[in-house]
């Protein structure tokens, strides 16, 4: 059976970075209307680490996701329920190549961002505490987290209620489809991913080269000295079923492809059950 990590083996890009990209931390100003727009924490992502905050204020907050490695990355928010820590997680090893404990829950997180890159992604964050970990693995099939790729993030309560932001297309994914509510255009978007299915699921965006299909970036995992037959550009890493985050995208002309990478009850990546869907931008 395959693991429950190992679900996206993707390399091929590669860039030297001068300098890091600064951590950064703090409010948005508010909305037209007056209301509190959502925090934004970023997150600086290496081979094999983050560096950002150990504590944020919860409720609608943005979390983004900047690339300075030479491999792909996203950022995976785990709430650890039960009363459970980051030593518990940590202690999971090594069995973190496994199925994680029903009190590691799934709450979404920015997806595939290339190196020198970024993506975001907005979620409700109850208190508590959470683990920010990478499950992409490397080029020999090891989970980055299991690398060293995660950190502990304590949240607390949030000291004014902050609305959840206006999204003009939602995308439905359940078992195993992708049905958004319109079609997508060109130009920028916000995007409400929400579960209907009755497992975890992710939505990997990703922008095709021309005359591939998003299943061949799905096959892209079992022969990657060939050239990537796509550009990952964000989406939302695994949100459990009956939950709904979002993310935000600039898209351009072009041919893109909607990916879960998910394992079912087999170990099977959700994309060989066909849950893809491939579109054009006019």
């Amino acid at each position: 059976m395959r693991s429950m990590m190992d679900r996206l083996k993707t390399t091929g890009w590669s860039v030297a970075l001068t300098a890091a990209l600064v951590l950064i931390g703090q409010p948005l100003a508010a909305n037209a209307k007056g209301e509190p727009a959502e925090s934004v924490v970023t997150l600086n992502a290496m081979d094999y680490s983050y560096k950002g905050p150990d504590r944020i204020k919860g409720g609608v907050v943005k979390v983004e996701i900047n690339n300075g490695g030479k491999e792909l990355h996203h950022a995976q928010l785990i709430q650890l329920l039960d009363g459970k820590t980051f030593d518990d997680f940590v202690g999971l090893k090594p069995a973190l190549s496994g199925p994680l404990p029903r009190w590691a829950k799934f709450v979404g997180g920015p997806n595939g961002a290339i190196p020198g890159e970024k993506a975001t992604a907005v979620m409700n964050l109850e208190p508590g505490n959470y683990v920010v970990a990478c499950l992409i693995p490397d080029a020999k099939g090891v989970p980055h987290l299991a690398l060293g790729m995660m950190k502990p993030l304590t949240v607390t309560a949030a000291e004014t209620k902050k609305a959840e932001p206006k999204a003009d297309v939602t995308i439905t994914v359940a078992d195993f489809r992708f049905v958004p509510s319109q079609p997508l255009t060109a130009g920028k978007h916000t995007i409400k991913v929400v579960n209907n299915g009755t497992m975890p699921h992710e939505l990997l965006l990703v922008r095709m080269a021309p005359g591939k299909k998003v299943a061949d970036f799905g096959a892209f995992e079992a022969d990657r000295s060939a050239p990537p037959p796509g550009k990952p550009i964000g989406g939302i890493v695994g949100v459990q079923n009956g939950m709904h985050t979002y993310f935000e995208t600039d898209l351009a002309p072009g041919n893109y492809g909607l990916i879960c990478f998910f394992p079912d009850e087999k170990g099977e990546p959700h994309f060989k059950r066909g849950m893809t869907l491939d579109f054009t931008v006019e």
